[in-house]
């Protein structure tokens, strides 16, 4: 199992472990395969999102609903805008992520977008307005070989 981290321990990763395999695995099932009570794990798990560790969704595949484009944007903003440039990105329907990164590019975004002729009409209508944006390197996915979620991992 992954390192200690501070305030979880071995119980709360095997819960997180089976979570993130299954969120919709039972409390009294991980319950059973762990050896401790219901109880335990409902408390546990509840106290997992308190403190924002957990999270538990459903992820939807973009292009089972016709967002059929992905797209990762390098943005290379002026120093001094950088905090507005990445908030008004963040506000975009179409971008799903966006992230301070290091390098001659300052933001790492994803896009997700129904068609090449859309993605061109955000870059053009959104993008371009959005503050600071001095260049950018836009790299369309053309196929997703992994997509996963699992975090902690057994050694």
């Amino acid at each position: 199992m992954a390192e200690h981290t501070e305030g979880l321990d071995e119980l709360d990763l095997k819960i997180l472990s089976f979570l993130q395999d299954d969120g919709r695995m039972t409390f009294k099932e991980i319950a059973s395969r762990v050896g401790v009570a219901e109880r335990t794990i409902r408390l546990r798990v509840s106290n997992l999102r308190e403190n924002g560790t957990l999270s538990i969704v459903g992820v939807v595949s973009p292009m089972k609903i016709g967002l059929n484009v992905i797209a990762a944007i390098q943005i290379a903003a002026s120093q001094d805008q950088l905090e507005q440039c990445a908030k008004e990105l963040a506000e975009l329907d179409e971008v799903r992520f966006v992230a301070l990164i290091t390098g001659e590019y300052h933001i790492l975004s994803e896009v997700c977008v129904e068609s090449n002729e859309a993605l061109s009409d955000f870059i053009e209508q959104k993008l371009n307005k959005v503050t600071g944006i001095e260049r950018m390197n836009v790299v369309v996915e053309l196929k997703i070989l992994k997509n996963k979620f699992n975090f902690i991992r057994e050694n």
